[in-house]
């Protein structure tokens, strides 16, 4: 039973695809300290791995979790925040937003005020 084949990122044959998918990601980012977390990521993955090959046993899952998953997750969702605040703010856009034609203008003017102040007549009534 020492001969174990793990099949994944870690202990599996795509390791090596999957680090360099690691490192392009940690290329991409502009934000030296997550640069440098998922840098640290890919250090922890190769001294994972190569503990697994040396020895032949399956990886401390506990310290995969610790040095691999959560740090991970804490790097995505520090990711989607940066992305959310770097894309523009969408301008809410009225539904109406084409002008009233001149002739209707005083037309909807007062069907709006009315509706206003039924709305009034109603809430005094509660």
């Amino acid at each position: 039973m020492d001969d174990l084949d793990f099949d994944g990122p870690l202990t599996g044959l795509d390791f090596r695809d999957w680090e360099d998918r690691l490192r392009e990601v940690e290329e991409v980012i502009e934000i030296p300290e997550l640069r440098n977390q998922v840098s640290e990521v890919r250090q922890s993955a190769r001294d994972i791995r190569r503990e697994n090959k040396e020895n032949g046993k399956p990886p401390k899952w506990d310290l995969v979790d610790m040095q691999i998953l959560r740090p991970m997750t804490e790097i995505n969702k520090r990711l989607e925040e940066e992305l959310s605040l770097r894309q523009p703010k969408r301008e809410l856009i009225p539904v109406d937003h084409e002008p009233v034609p001149a002739q209707y203008s005083e037309l909807v003017r007062r069907y709006y005020e009315r509706l206003g102040g039924r709305k009034e007549k109603d809430d005094t009534r509660n």
